[in-house]
């Protein structure tokens, strides 16, 4: 039962493929007006480009060696931490955002904000 199936589908397959192919010349039915080229201009000189007036007098600039280094404050972080219960524990200091030291035990620990300080995740 295939067999005629597939012996009559590669028969026609060349058949469909011929019929997408065009066959006429595809600008045979369009108009033949053709358009004027514009008209050239002449070639324009360019035109020397104009020094701004300065609204300073120009004066040198003073090197007076390597700019200073400012040292940005870190941002406040609170000092409360708290334990998993809610209760203040001594001792142990925020060190960064969600992040605890406790230098009792020298373990850091993460943390989430909770009020005005940090709170030791469970």
């Amino acid at each position: 039962m295939n067999r005629p199936l597939v012996l009559l589908l590669s028969a026609l397959l060349p058949l469909v493929a011929q019929a997408q192919v065009p066959t006429g010349n595809p600008t045979g039915t369009r108009s033949s007006t053709t358009v004027a080229p514009p008209p050239v201009a002449p070639p324009v000189q360019p035109a020397r480009p104009q020094p701004l007036p300065s609204p300073q007098p120009r004066q040198p600039i003073k090197a007076t060696g390597p700019a200073p280094i400012t040292t940005t404050p870190a941002p406040a972080l609170p000092d409360k931490v708290y334990d998993r219960n809610g209760r203040i524990v001594p001792g142990v200091k925020p060190v960064g955002p969600n992040r605890v030291f406790d230098s009792r035990t020298g373990r850091y620990y993460d943390s989430v904000p909770q009020g005005t300080g940090q709170q030791i995740k469970p």
